[in-house]
């Protein structure tokens, strides 16, 4: 038996209890819907993100339906709530969290929502504006590509976050290395890394916006660079934009 059909069968045996209202319906309609972006697992595709790794688990299950109502702005999510019922809803949301190995929905105890602390609602506001941080990084699914995903930073992090905001270029997280590419009229073209072969490298642009490949046989030079695609806008802040920025990540 295939790993994919034994991993199947594990995840059914486990979690697809009749006591779990919707998994059978919801299961139909994620394979005729939503597998062929995010995989029969939730594995993801090239079409779409995982839905089993830390981020989407870290969602509650009334952002998880929002998710699937609504869509994400830039991103090819689309919204589903004009195609299908509540209840069609619900049953495909209580079996993506089969798949992340959770019990269905349990929406009677979803109890989070947004901070009500003035420091984590005004570092929020930097973050998505004038800081400009959303335009590289994410939170709660939502935001750029080109730097790490930011949900649960400071758990991750601990004291280095700081430094981290400080100094963006003292430790570059792996997976996010960046490549200086001079192209033959001289011009220097810098990104995060994503693919590399023996004819072409690949990298995000600066702003996140366009991937883009580069023949190596029609460069100047690719090299790697231990300078951070991040800015040190944290330095430049002032102490009490400082203070509300590093309130809003400790929230996250």
């Amino acid at each position: 038996m295939k790993l994919r059909n034994i991993l199947w069968v594990t995840a059914i045996g486990l979690f697809a209890s009749p006591t779990i209202a919707g998994v059978g319906e919801g299961k139909e309609l994620y394979d005729a819907y939503c597998q062929v972006c995010h995989g029969g697992l939730g594995e993801g595709q090239t079409m779409g993100k995982p839905l089993i790794d830390s981020v989407t688990n870290r969602l509650s299950d009334d952002e998880l339906l929002d998710v699937i109502n609504n869509g994400r702005n830039g991103t090819g999510m689309a919204a589903w709530s004009g195609s299908f019922s509540e209840t069609e809803i619900l049953d495909i949301a209580t079996y993506v969290r089969v798949l992340q190995g959770k019990p269905g929905l349990d929406l009677a105890d979803d109890t989070g929502g947004p901070s009500d602390d003035p420091l984590v609602i005004a570092g929020e506001r930097l973050f998505n504006g004038v800081a400009g941080c959303v335009t590289c990084h994410s939170y709660n699914d939502q935001g750029g590509t080109v730097g790490p995903a930011l949900d649960s930073v400071a758990g991750r992090l601990g004291n280095g976050l700081e430094l981290a905001l400080f100094n963006p270029s003292a430790t570059i997280l792996a997976g996010y290395e960046v490549k200086v590419v001079e192209q033959q009229d001289g011009t220097i073209v810098r990104g995060r890394y994503r693919n590399d072969s023996e004819l072409a490298v690949q990298i995000q642009s600066e702003d996140g916006t366009r991937w883009v490949t580069y023949f190596k046989d029609r460069v100047k030079s690719i090299e790697d660079s231990d300078e951070s695609l991040m800015p040190e806008t944290y330095a430049a802040l002032g102490a009490v934009e400082q203070e509300q920025l590093m309130a809003f990540l400790r929230s996250l």
